[in-house]
């Protein structure tokens, strides 16, 4: 029974370490082109089966910085975790079409130090690719929405 447990338990944390180690880069939708703007953000994040996020950060777009906040709640996952990310930005067609309601999945595991990629989209058609690090104790894995606004 404990070589099944840990046959079990071992397997796992393969899937898991699998996962994490996945790349924006291997996204077959991921344009190729220069982004419409950059974000960058620092978020802190715990969860309990339900996570909840807060945070701010920049929106740099056609020669101006913007400051931008950042609220979410998702599904899945468990601890507590900081994340410090920047994004490409895509299908910005004008300032008005950032704000907005994004969706994303996330899959990760974070032990003291880790790192983080989450393609985010909204109801305009504007889609976010981040990449980050983050720090803390948590595994990650569910569905998010994030509220981005102009500050």
């Amino acid at each position: 029974m404990k070589i099944k447990l840990t046959t079990t338990l071992a397997a796992a944390s393969a899937l898991l370490l699998a996962s994490c180690a996945t790349k924006m880069s291997n996204d077959p939708t991921a344009p190729s082109g220069p982004p419409d703007a950059i974000v960058s953000l620092d978020i802190a994040q715990a969860s309990y089966y339900g996570s909840a996020s807060s945070g701010g950060g920049r929106l740099n777009y056609q020669g101006r910085s913007y400051p931008i906040s950042v609220k979410a709640v998702g599904g899945g996952g468990l601890g507590a975790q900081t994340i410090n990310a920047t994004g490409k930005v895509y299908h910005l067609k004008s300032l008005a079409a950032f704000p907005g309601t994004y969706t994303g999945a996330r899959s990760g595991l974070t032990i003291l130090n880790g790192k983080m990629s989450e393609r985010l989209a909204n109801e305009k058609g504007t889609v976010i690719y981040l990449t980050g690090r983050t720090s803390g104790l948590s595994t990650n894995y569910g569905i998010d929405k994030f509220i981005i606004e102009l500050r």
